[in-house]
């Protein structure tokens, strides 16, 4: 797998949905890598705390759960108070390719508005033998899918 082109992705999604990134070219052999993953609760939001959770299924869900193979990244931004944020947690799978969509859905405070959460992502493009690109489709499902 060898990385050439960079594309970013940013915008922003309402606590409670789930956006689709389309990232799916039509190329079963191209694919992207995920490097960076940064998000912030909008100004005006009913809080600043925010987290979301980056995925390659609409239904992984918004809870954080590393054993879902689904679920490829995890953001969050706390807020102590009025004096500013702390830094931007954020954990990328290091052993993943994105070839169909990608997915994004997160929570703001206690995550019962619909207040809006600002995004960032960065790709990698990744070009796949046939043999990748089999097995990178295999761990795009979840180890329950009944699909």
């Amino acid at each position: 797998m060898a990385g050439n082109h960079r594309r970013t992705l940013r915008g922003q999604f309402a606590e409670g949905t789930v956006k689709r990134l389309i990232v799916d070219d039509g190329r079963l052999n191209h694919g992207y890598k995920v490097v960076k993953f940064l998000i912030s609760g909008g100004p005006g939001a009913s809080s600043y705390d925010a987290q979301a959770v980056l995925s390659l299924d609409y239904d992984s869900g918004v809870t954080w759960n590393w054993g879902d193979n689904r679920q490829i990244g995890w953001a969050s931004q706390r807020v102590a108070d009025t004096s500013g944020a702390q830094p931007i947690m954020s954990v990328l799978d290091p052993d993943h390719v994105v070839i169909m969509d990608l997915y994004i859905q997160g929570i703001v405070g206690t995550g019962t508005g619909s207040d809006p959460i600002n995004y960032l992502i960065e790709l990698e493009t990744v070009d796949l033998t046939d043999d990748e690109t089999i097995l990178t489709l295999i761990k795009e499902r979840s180890q329950d899918d009944p699909r």
